[in-house]
């Protein structure tokens, strides 16, 4: 296993202790309309197998399994795992090397992972070779003012600065995917969003344009 490469990446989630749970009504807001948007997209149904690579506490898992029957999550960190509402479908394991062989999910998906990388198309071609019809992916949009901001200022996440709609198609492109679809969504943010922002949020996700992450569908 290609174990923690970036000591400040490591530093970072196996010390850190504050997530918003993923049961919360503002984790449901968070990841819900981005899961219907792939699941229509890629046409992802009930009986679809999915793997969730780089899953942290398991947000997305959780509510991927809310969704389909047969869940995975894959998570570097042992204390994301620790922490997480779903630990039960989390295990440790590394996206340059995922532990599965060729088409073992119909769908791999992974949440604001790939700028934490130093090696984003390996692991997308990974991710790629695991996938019988889907890739989804979510990484955060630099052209969104406030993430960018974020972006700025933390060393950790300084990475989704090379992030836009341009950037994800030349990813998908050099690791072997056919692009389905690409939208820019998002006006809640997964652990910075006060819950009473929430409503507000959501209708300017139904009114804007733009929002702070990139949503893209491929199929290998």
């Amino acid at each position: 296993m290609d174990r923690w490469v970036n000591a400040d990446q490591q530093a970072h989630w196996e010390k850190r202790t504050f997530y918003r749970d993923a049961t919360d009504p503002a984790a449901e807001a968070f990841a819900v309309p981005k899961i219907d948007w792939f699941c229509e997209t890629l046409a992802i149904g009930a009986d679809d197998t999915l793997l969730d690579v780089g899953a942290g506490t398991g947000l997305f898992t959780y509510w991927w399994s809310q969704r389909l029957h047969h869940v995975t999550g894959l998570e570097l960190s042992e204390n994301m795992i620790e922490r997480s509402a779903v630990p039960e479908l989390l295990q440790v394991g590394d996206a340059y090397d995922l532990p599965f062989p060729d088409d073992s999910f119909d769908v791999v998906f992974s949440g604001s992972l790939l700028h934490h990388l130093e090696r984003p198309v390996d692991a997308l071609r990974e991710m790629r070779r695991v996938a019988r019809s889907g890739v989804a992916v979510i990484e955060p949009n630099r052209n969104h003012p406030p993430m960018a901001a974020f972006g700025v200022v933390s060393s950790v996440c300084r990475g989704l600065l090379s992030y836009s709609r341009s950037s994800m198609r030349d990813l998908a492109d050099q690791a072997g995917l056919t692009l389905r679809g690409l939208r820019l969504h998002g006006y809640v943010y997964e652990n910075r969003s006060p819950a009473a922002t929430i409503p507000i949020a959501r209708r300017l996700e139904d009114t804007l344009p733009g929002g702070a992450y990139i949503l893209m569908a491929a199929t290998p």
